[in-house]
């Protein structure tokens, strides 16, 4: 018998098959700084940054909605300029903007929200693709574990801009991993699926097996794109489009039209709120129900002569 209390989070998650679909945190507009102090439990609040920095960088949370600020770090000292990053996710226009600073208090003369509004914020649009993976041991033993194997992989991959961050959400599905400015979570990646992560993604494709969702989607709208592109095999990143959402008495739909069809997909999804119960980190022994989603169906609407098809 496994003895649950010597589990780490990451292993009782994996074994009590709880779903990674539909678990990645909805974040539209990301602040990523580089910073190469110790990371802490609470890393951007207990960091050394100066006092009118923080209070700049948590003024663009306030301005951004859904927004979330991540520190990096790479695999030794900064060399040189220190790279901030602005990735704004969305479904089909994602955008990257990198700045680079001498000095954090540099920081303080970016207006973000000024430069989104006149459009200026172009001038430092950027093509990489990043991608973080969390190593945050601090915030939650299985990160350190899980993490920084997939990092030391990923700096051999050409292609990708990788760095080492803070807390992502979800540290019981170590190792994560963030693609920007796509808003692509991964969980549960190891050496044995990550090169599937990586070559699906520089395809322009999604790896269902590990994938937890969009940043830009809502909860119920990322399960019903998971289940949409399983049941579809559309695994291109733009091969769908949401339409919209909506709670019915004892389900939700998600409608979605699919590149290169004259059609609309409505699928339905039920929640269990029996779910599953664990403990969602290494460092409590709280345990925690937690609903999982499950396929309904499927219908299928011919905008020509306005049939539909369940499936």
């Amino acid at each position: 018998m496994t003895d649950e209390k010597a589990l780490a989070c990451s292993q009782m998650s994996s074994l009590s098959g709880e779903h990674l679909y539909g678990t990645a945190p909805e974040v539209k507009n990301w602040f990523v700084l580089e910073y190469s102090g110790v990371w802490k439990k609470d890393a951007f609040i207990q960091s050394a940054l100066p006092e009118e920095v923080k209070d700049h960088l948590g003024g663009f949370l306030s301005s951004f909605e859904d927004s979330r600020i991540q520190l990096i770090g790479g695999p030794g000292p900064s060399k040189g300029n220190l790279a901030f990053y602005y990735a704004h996710c969305s479904e089909f226009s994602p955008k990257l903007y990198r700045f680079e600073v001498e000095r954090y208090e540099d920081l303080l003369s970016i207006d973000l929200a000024e430069l989104v509004r006149t459009g200026e914020i172009e001038k430092f649009s950027c093509e990489e693709s990043l991608v973080l993976v969390c190593t945050h041991g601090a915030h939650d033993g299985c990160c350190a574990v899980a993490g920084p194997g997939v990092y030391k992989e990923l700096l051999k991959k050409e292609g990708l801009s990788a760095w080492r961050t803070t807390h992502v959400g979800g540290h019981r599905f170590a190792a994560n991993l963030i693609m920007l400015p796509e808003g692509i979570y991964y969980g549960r990646v190891n050496g044995e699926n990550l090169e599937d992560v990586v070559s699906s993604h520089l395809r322009g494709e999604i790896f269902l097996d590990c994938y937890r969702g969009r940043s830009c989607f809502s909860q119920t709208s990322q399960v019903s794109d998971y289940f949409l592109r399983k049941e579809t095999e559309k695994l291109g990143i733009y091969d769908i489009r949401w339409q919209f959402e909506k709670d019915q008495e004892d389900y939700t739909s998600v409608e979605f039209s699919v590149e290169g069809q004259n059609a609309v997909y409505g699928v339905n999804t039920v929640v269990m709120n029996y779910g599953v119960s664990l403990q969602t980190s290494c460092d409590s022994t709280e345990v925690k129900r937690i609903p999982q989603f499950f396929f309904y169906s499927m219908i299928l609407y011919e905008p020509q002569t306005g049939e539909k098809e369940d499936s």
